[in-house]
């Protein structure tokens, strides 16, 4: 459950939600639809993309509240771009607007631990621009959608 893995203290560890991620898609990639398994697997590979950063985002430490703050703000944003029913376009688009915007303004931060904070943010942007190639919804076949819950 990807939306899981956005919560502080996550049900699965980081290996066993990669585990669950891997397994799914093995199950899934049998669709004769290109599209869909095309789809799929990259849906795949930006959960796992995702949720290492989420891992790395939680795992950076700083003496600074207010650099804290904007780590967790940043895990936050994620939870409206993906829905049982898919990504979810316009709250994609804001986030990655917002995720570039933090990333600009941390580069710009005199403190290193600010640099280091962007450079993670940056591989999340990066992660999740991946999903504006997403299939509009209804275009695959039913059940080959790998949700975050899946």
């Amino acid at each position: 459950d990807f939306v899981d893995q956005l919560s502080r203290h996550p049900s699965h560890s980081e290996s066993e939600f990669e585990s669950l991620t891997y397994h799914h898609v093995s199950q899934l990639s049998n669709s004769q639809d290109a599209l869909a398994r095309r789809w799929l697997l990259r849906w795949g590979v930006v959960l796992l993309n995702c949720s290492h950063v989420v891992w790395q985002l939680r795992a950076w430490e700083s003496r600074s509240d207010p650099l804290s703050r904007v780590r967790d703000i940043c895990i936050s944003l994620l939870r409206d771009v993906m829905s049982e029913r898919g990504v979810q376009q316009r709250p994609l688009a804001v986030t990655l607007q917002e995720l570039q915007r933090i990333c600009d303004t941390l580069a710009h931060h005199h403190q290193p631990a600010a640099h280091e904070l962007a450079a993670i943010i940056w591989r999340l942007h990066c992660s999740l621009s991946q999903l504006e190639q997403a299939p509009a919804q209804g275009t695959l076949a039913p059940g080959y959608l790998m949700t975050p819950q899946a």
